[in-house]
């Protein structure tokens, strides 16, 4: 299991550089946020009620320069984490392309990239109310849990989870709970901005319990793979091939 390995992180964020980009403009009366690059932390937006957002990498959010006046309403393309403030008069409501994410006072986290045929709401605290196309009914979320919708599919799981795995990503930890190979890469392409190719079916459905450090580079995550799992890879530049030995 990668998890058997996950002490080599630390070691790794040591010698391990790394450069990101983070910058606001303001553009048609809409304040947009966007992060993008390998900073090892989250970006923290402050709005103006107070609410924290942390913003994942390759992330785009919005929200109008008007934000509270009447409503709380941002935009988010993108991962990010949300520690809203408590104001029972102005629901505070993530909107993405496919979902309303609806919540008085609460702590969740959405990961809402534009490619993924996933779209992850995960509750830390309080509550939240979801909308989503092509579902009849909204969904209640509840503390630890979480709502998966697949776009392709147009269909939905709720499941129990522990949440705090699910927002490690802020201070550089991924986790992956009993994920596929394949699940693994995609979260890790956003990450690193590395496109993956594996030429065997059979290793995108091994699955693995682990955590990642943003700090590590990819040659040594397939590294950690390789231990667990006898892999062949090949790194060029932002492409990674895997295969089976």
């Amino acid at each position: 299991r990668i998890s058997t390995y996950a002490a080599v992180a630390i070691f790794a964020a040591a010698i391990t550089s790394t450069v990101f980009l983070f910058f606001s403009r303001e553009y048609d009366g809409w304040i947009t946020s966007y992060v993008g690059g390998d900073g090892l932390e989250a970006d923290v937006v402050v709005l103006p009620d107070g609410t924290r957002v942390s913003l994942g990498t390759r992330t785009s959010f919005s929200y109008d320069s008007r934000y509270g006046q009447s409503e709380r309403v941002v935009q988010l393309e993108g991962e990010a984490y949300f520690e809203v403030a408590k104001d029972k008069d102005k629901p505070f409501i993530v909107n993405t392309k496919e979902q309303s994410i609806k919540a008085l006072g609460t702590k969740f986290n959405v990961s809402a990239y534009p490619t993924d045929s996933l779209l992850i709401t995960t509750l830390l605290e309080g509550s939240v109310l979801l909308t989503t196309q092509s579902l009849l009914h909204p969904t209640v979320l509840r503390p630890n849990e979480q709502f998966v919708y697949n776009k392709k599919t147009q269909s939905a799981l709720l499941q129990q989870v522990d949440a705090n795995r699910f927002v490690s990503w802020t201070t550089g930890y991924y986790y992956f709970p009993e994920q596929s190979l394949d699940a693994i890469l995609y979260r890790l392409s956003h990450v690193y901005g590395v496109q993956f190719t594996v030429k065997s079916e059979a290793l995108n459905r091994r699955t693995f319990t682990g955590t990642f450090y943003r700090g590590q580079s990819i040659k040594d995550i397939m590294e950690i793979i390789h231990l667990s799992i006898p892999i062949r890879y090949k790194i060029d530049d932002h492409h990674v091939i895997i295969s089976e030995i």
